[in-house]
């Protein structure tokens, strides 16, 4: 068996402050790791540090600038363990859209929309959750109930045979054993 990782994130940025305004939910961003550190994360998201327009598939690291930016971002993961089929097939996905980054754009019409559960399909369009979520689908991990569009960061706490694993500062997460850390 393999693990793989979700994290709910609440970067602390302007948007992620406004989007939990609207959703009244704790966490408003939603990433998936394939090693246990958490090092290296993909998501839909700004892909430069200063421009939130720009945006995308991104592969960020913990150590990089965003987070170095945004050092107080709150997160939970969660771990899901999975064949290695399942891990084989989630790593060719993410490899594959790495090497095509530049035909993925972030749904900026999409993320107001789904507030109304309202959805307009647009190729290679993704918000975060939604993102995670076709993921998790396109490699039977999971199937949700209802459309991947409209799947939102708190639907991830559903997640059947899953676990907690940590819940705190993103930036000092560490998978030593014995390190869940709750910020309630």
């Amino acid at each position: 068996m393999k693990k793989i990782y979700i994290i709910l994130m609440h970067t602390k940025t302007l948007p992620a402050k406004m989007i939990q305004k609207a959703t009244k939910y704790k966490y408003t961003h939603v990433v998936i790791s394939l090693d246990k550190e958490c090092d290296k994360i993909y998501s839909f998201g700004r892909k430069t540090l200063n421009n939130i327009l720009n945006c995308g598939f991104t592969i960020e690291q913990k150590n990089g600038a965003f987070f170095q930016k945004f050092n107080q971002t709150e997160c939970r993961i969660y771990e899901l363990s999975i064949t290695e089929e399942k891990y084989q097939k989630m790593k060719e996905l993410l490899d594959f859209m790495e090497q095509n980054k530049d035909t993925y754009k972030y749904d900026f019409i999409g993320l107001f929309l789904r507030y109304w559960n309202i959805t307009i399909p647009l190729k290679n369009h993704y918000v975060c959750s939604y993102f995670v979520a076709s993921l998790l689908e396109q490699t039977n991990i999971t199937h949700f109930s209802k459309k991947t569009a409209l799947v939102r960061p708190q639907d991830f706490e559903l997640l059947e045979n899953s676990r907690v694993i940590y819940e705190g500062l993103y930036q000092k997460y560490t998978s030593t054993e014995n390190n869940f850390v709750s910020l309630s």
